[in-house]
């Protein structure tokens, strides 16, 4: 059974309202009366993807009814009042044009319990569909009839109202949260919640965390988006959400969609974005989960280069570190009881001293486990900064006997996960 918690999603996402009649004049004029509360003056908003931006805040008050009234036409989108700082209800606009809509609505508390329409049958539809959904969904438990009854329902909306955003919301409120099924055609859709509520939902109930997974499905998403400012909000969205993950190796989604925006695939004329995105890029590349890990060729405390690469060991520990940070002091500890553990697997430890303070270093590595091996970089002509995102410490990272990484931003307990994974 698909997570039931789609349709609830959905359910929230599409509100209670009536879209708009278009007709061939500009301009709009909606009327809304309120009855069973009296104080404050409801916002017109419309939604666009996670946020709410206001198109008319000030109404005029006849025969106690609220008029909006504007020359201008409304984009296409879903539609909301704002009233006392709360959603009232939704509508849709469909197509631009003039609209013209009048309309009822009884509050009780902060609850809307009733809305009353006039326009044309799409709206209606969107009404009933949402007194269905409500009733669907007092159920403390949906069975697999339930879903099915709901997707019979909305496949029958979306069919009666082909090409309006009706059939839109409706083909994506039971559905499995397909990029198909997410209009990346349409620009429309990006004044509607549903690419943020199913970009999300699609990668974290449909696509394993895996980059190998991801990364093919990303590109697919984009090749869809053939509306250019679908594709920018789908590519600002996947950034922003692969970029903010604390999973492993979703570094490597992150620096996929970066060098979208690098090579031009994706557009932005951000030039701050720019120029982190590159940053970003050229400090996560090199040392990403799969890569061969680059080499270091550091001296020891004896002054002989040491190969990162030619140690012998079949998981090599990579620990940068500066004397002066607290956080190292605390993980090498726990890193030693790891390394002890796990030391029948062939575990060795690689330690990169950050800084250019012979004598500190010195002093040390005196308190650290001698069968380590200890280097520095005392002119920081490796580039290890950059070849290993080294912007703070501690910096920890696990090859496995070719020198793959198969793990990197870890803290002790992680590199104990992995190794207990491992044979």
């Amino acid at each position: 059974m698909r997570p039931l918690s789609l349709l609830i999603a959905l359910l929230l996402l599409s509100g209670t309202g009536e879209r708009l009649t278009a007709c061939k004049k500009g301009g709009y004029q909606i009327n809304l009366r309120i009855d069973g509360q009296t104080t404050g003056r409801p916002v017109l908003a419309l939604q666009k993807g996670e946020q709410i931006s206001i198109v008319d805040s000030l109404p005029t008050i006849k025969k106690g009814s609220y008029r909006f009234k504007g020359r201008a036409s409304l984009e296409p989108g879903q539609y909301m009042f704002v009233y006392n700082n709360r959603r009232l209800f939704h509508f849709l606009v469909s197509f631009g044009g003039y609209t013209r809509l009048d309309f009822r609505a009884t509050i009780d508390g902060i609850r809307t319990t009733e809305v009353a329409v006039k326009g044309d049958p799409e709206n209606r539809a969107y009404l009933d569909m949402q007194r269905f959904l409500q009733d669907i969904n007092q159920k403390p438990q949906l069975s697999e009839q339930d879903i099915e009854r709901v997707e019979r329902y909305t496949d029958s909306v979306a069919a009666q109202y082909p090409h309006t955003l009706l059939a839109i919301l409706a083909r994506n409120i039971a559905a499995p949260p397909l990029p198909e099924l997410m209009a990346l055609h349409d620009p429309r859709v990006l004044h509607t919640s549903i690419l943020p509520l199913r970009l999300n939902s699609f990668f974290t109930h449909i696509v394993p965390p895996q980059p190998d997974r991801i990364i093919p499905q990303i590109d697919h998403i984009l090749e869809l988006c053939t509306d250019p400012l679908v594709k920018a909000y789908c590519g600002t969205f996947l950034l922003r959400y692969f970029l903010s993950s604390e999973i492993m190796g979703m570094e490597n989604v992150a620096v996929h969609i970066a060098q979208k925006y690098l090579d031009g695939e994706l557009n932005t004329d951000n030039e701050e974005l720019r120029i982190y995105l590159h940053n970003y890029v050229t400090f996560n590349e090199s040392s990403l989960i799969g890569k061969t890990a680059p080499e270091l060729n550091l001296p020891n405390a004896h002054g002989l280069p040491v190969s990162l690469r030619d140690m012998e060991a079949h998981y090599t520990i990579l620990f940068f570190y500066d004397e002066d940070c607290f956080a190292c002091k605390e993980q090498i500890p726990l890193i030693q009881q790891v390394y002890e553990k796990h030391l029948s697997k062939g575990v060795a430890v690689y330690t990169v001293y950050t800084q250019d303070r012979e004598e500190a270093w010195l002093r040390y590595i005196n308190d650290l486990p001698p069968e380590w091996m200890h280097v520095w970089d005392p002119d920081f002509s490796s580039g290890f900064h950059k070849l290993y995102n080294v912007t703070g410490t501690p910096r920890i990272f696990l090859l496995d006997h070719n020198k793959t990484i198969i793990g990197r931003e870890l803290d002790a307990a992680l590199l104990d996960l992995i190794l207990s994974h491992q044979p």
